[in-house]
């Protein structure tokens, strides 16, 4: 009990320096203090996290956002408490689509580590917390502010953060300890075996959308529904295994899918990823042409200029070129293009445009 109350008297002596008069000598470690990152002092957020990490019993986590970058200069500290058996609990969200599967498996794959995700709706509101929590015997030290798990939280944004110390009994202590463990045992938060694998979907396919909302703007889209295209699930799958079969220089891919569910906009996600600026998408009717090409404005606007080609209409110098079957066949306006005047070619139902037909298109483009 002596030690216990010896302690309570270096808090107080700590909360005197901290709250009362500065000039009061007092030990760091039981000071309250403000936390930010400041180059010109040599201050980081991960300074004191990671001090604080490495003399913990046991600690709590509860921010919005978790970035490989931002668990990569703590994962040594880590695996340390992993060696001395440390547990801890951390619990994210996915919130906004921002934390990074890949950082959560990491974390989840630390056998100490017990890691949550408090899965947001419309029934829950946001989720936006950043606090970490650390328990040294009855001695508590709370880091609350502004710093998310992300390398620019923790080493160079403008960020502000307390640091609290407290005893166990302390009020705000009580408090804080309450509110994260309710958080943690209320029905939204899932364990990790249970949200990964959709959780990873959906952050995939929300990572395709900002880059295809990025390039909207760097290639001045400025039409309002271009931004609130979202791509369905089997258009998310289908872009993100043609860019894997392009990084294994595969060229040819064929998507099969019903009518209906979308593959003319899957195409266009698709060479939207790529970042195509010339193709040739080939069907067997005017009418399904006139169709696609309304899809392809719909995903990239005025950045790119259309044009059909059948038996109504010769628009050859269009980036995007729409053209029949039947006008592809004809050796006068197959002889007007080289292989190099298109980035990609489509065939649409390719199962039904004859072999004869097809092959002398392949040959000359």
């Amino acid at each position: 009990m002596q030690l216990q109350n010896d302690k309570i008297t270096t808090l107080q002596t700590g909360i005197q320096t901290a709250y009362l008069d500065h000039t009061i000598n007092s030990n760091l470690a039981y000071r309250p203090e403000f936390i930010s990152n400041n180059y010109k002092l040599g201050k980081k957020v991960l300074v004191s996290i990671e001090e604080e990490l490495q003399r913990c019993e046991e600690f709590f986590i509860s921010v919005a956002f978790i970035t490989k970058s931002g668990i990569t200069p703590l994962l040594q500290t880590l695996k340390d408490l992993e060696q001395r058996n440390i547990p801890g609990k951390i619990l994210t969200t996915n919130y906004l689509m921002f934390s990074e599967p890949e950082a959560l498996e990491k974390l989840a794959g630390l056998k100490n580590i017990e890691l949550k995700m408090f899965v947001t709706g419309a029934e829950t509101g946001g989720f936006h917390t950043k606090g970490y929590i650390f328990r040294e015997e009855e001695i508590y030290r709370i880091i609350i502010g502004s710093s998310n798990m992300t390398l620019s939280a923790i080493t160079k944004n403008k960020e502000w953060n307390t640091k609290i110390v407290s005893t166990e009994q302390g009020e705000l202590t009580q408090s804080v300890l309450q509110e994260f463990d309710e958080l943690w045992r209320d029905e939204h938060s899932l364990a990790f075996e249970d949200f990964i694998d959709a959780y990873r979907q959906e952050y995939l396919n929300e990572k395709m959308i900002r880059k295809q909302k990025q390039q909207a703007v760097s290639e001045q889209v400025v039409e309002l529904e271009n931004y609130r295209l979202k791509p369905n699930k089997m258009q998310v799958a289908f872009v993100k295994n043609v860019m894997e079969m392009r990084a294994q220089h595969i060229d040819r891919a064929l998507l099969l899918s019903s009518t209906g569910t979308g593959k003319s906009l899957a195409s266009a996600f698709m060479l939207r990823e790529m970042g195509t600026r010339r193709a040739l998408f080939i069907v067997h009717r005017e009418q399904i042409a006139k169709q696609t090409l309304k899809s392809y404005k719909r995903v990239f606007g005025s950045s790119r200029t259309y044009g059909l080609l059948s038996g109504n209409s010769r628009e050859l110098g269009a980036e995007f070129l729409f053209a029949t079957m039947q006008m592809m066949s004809k050796e006068e306006i197959r002889s007007h293009y080289s292989p190099e005047d298109f980035d990609v070619i489509i065939l649409d139902e390719y199962d039904i445009i004859g072999q004869v037909r097809r092959r002398p298109i392949l040959k000359a483009s």
